[in-house]
């Protein structure tokens, strides 16, 4: 049997004692219980593992979640965000690629079609810059919807958007087919992302119908000069700036000036009966209207020192003679006047262009015949930039053909010179 001993003094121990009978210390061996840990320390290590725990369940979830799509919609733009950079996408006008055209207004007749194209701009919200390049790879699909006008009389149209060279730098061009009767309607531009995302940027179509209206001399008083007058005047009260008003004149001489009050059609008489002739001038002065100023085979007879037809607001002539003017026809302020198959006969100055702005309408006079004229044609100001068209024009006995004293480019190729 072992003799225990005690591990303090060594001196020999009863059987079972408990303690030393000579150093009276404890003999029951102790257990280390180690350095402890303190409560707040236990708490960290705690949240530290629940941490874990999540981010490991999130993982997992993602793993077996995909990405949730998200569904954007503006009238006008919507900003997008991808990869950390944000970008606009917008239907706008060419001239300002950032400036949104939520709404556009329109004008057109019951019985024709307007085209019109409506642009899908992608910027770089940061800085405005193009930013279709890098956008298109992440797009699977651009399409265009239209929500119609539930109480018009017509429908309209959109074609599937495509890239249009007149256009270059735009993401996308759906040309729009509608008529007058189309009201109020909206197109949808649809853009689907590769990663589920869907865009919507919309455009409000406004359209007004324009309403035409024709005013004959055999229904309305028109044989003086101061019926006819009377007669614009009343009209120009009566209908919007954006109708179409047709006066069919009767085979008379006019004597005085006739002032337009708003934007019309002047149509001589063409019926046999004899010719619509003014022994004065016609002055196409109006302060606003939306059609050009159309004057159709009228014979004008001046008197050496007044103007045939004076036009601050563009306007065409067509088969219109002018004889004995000190200028036949004087183009000035914002308009655009262009003579197209008419005769000018012993003026001063045929025809005179001095516009100071605005923008060309039509660059080709064609089929005109200056003949006995001290100046055929006096280009002193022209605006914008461009080429002017005498094709089919003819030039006989003037004193001077072209005094193109602002230096225009001319092209007289095919024109004839006598």
């Amino acid at each position: 049997m072992h003799q225990q001993t005690c591990p303090h003094c060594g001196a020999s121990l009863p059987e079972d004692a408990a303690f030393c009978p000579h150093c009276a210390k404890d003999v029951h061996p102790r257990k280390d219980t180690g350095n402890p840990v303190p409560l707040r320390k236990k708490l960290l290590l705690g949240l530290l593992a629940l941490a874990v725990v999540i981010a490991a369940g999130v993982g997992i979830w993602y793993l077996n979640h995909p990405y949730v799509p998200r569904e954007y919609d503006g009238v006008g733009e919507v900003y997008y965000e991808i990869g950390g950079k944000t970008y606009q996408l917008l239907v706008a006008w060419p001239a300002d690629r950032c400036q949104a055209a939520p709404d556009i207004y329109q004008y057109g007749r019951a019985d024709d079609l307007t085209r019109w194209p409506s642009r899908l701009y992608v910027n770089d919200a940061a800085n405005g810059a193009d930013g279709w390049t890098e956008f298109k790879p992440l797009v699977e699909a651009v399409t265009v919807e239209v929500v119609q006008d539930e109480d018009a009389g017509s429908t309209l149209t959109a074609e599937a958007p495509s890239h249009d060279e007149n256009y270059p730098d735009v993401a996308g061009v759906s040309y729009l087919e509608f008529d007058g009767l189309c009201g109020e309607t909206q197109v949808v531009w649809i853009i689907q992302m590769k990663n589920g995302d869907v865009i919507r940027v919309r455009q409000n179509i406004h359209v007004t119908l324009i309403h035409t209206y024709t005013y004959d001399w055999h229904d309305y008083p028109m044989n003086t000069l101061e019926e006819l007058q009377a007669l614009l005047n009343r009209v120009a009260t009566e209908v919007q700036p954006e109708d179409e008003l047709i006066f069919n004149l009767p085979p008379v001489t006019y004597e005085g000036t006739l002032t337009l009050p708003n934007t019309c059609t002047l149509q001589g008489c063409t019926d046999g009966s004899g010719r619509t002739v003014f022994i004065g001038s016609v002055m196409a002065t109006p302060e606003q209207g939306y059609w050009l100023n159309y004057l159709f085979d009228i014979d004008f007879m001046g008197n050496g020192t007044n103007v045939g037809l004076s036009a601050s607001i563009n306007t065409m002539a067509i088969d219109c003679t002018f004889t004995g003017y000190k200028t036949g026809i004087l183009s000035y302020g914002s308009a655009w006047t262009a003579p197209i198959g008419c005769t000018f006969t012993d003026n001063e100055v045929g025809f005179h262009i001095n516009s100071t702005d605005g923008g060309v309408t039509r660059a080709l006079f064609d089929n005109n015949v200056f003949t006995g004229n001290s100046t055929a044609v006096l280009l002193e100001h022209v605006p914008a930039d461009g080429t002017l068209y005498f094709d089919g024009s003819v030039f006989s006995g003037n004193g001077t053909d072209i005094d193109n004293r602002c230096g225009y480019d001319v092209d007289t190729s095919k024109a004839v010179f006598e």
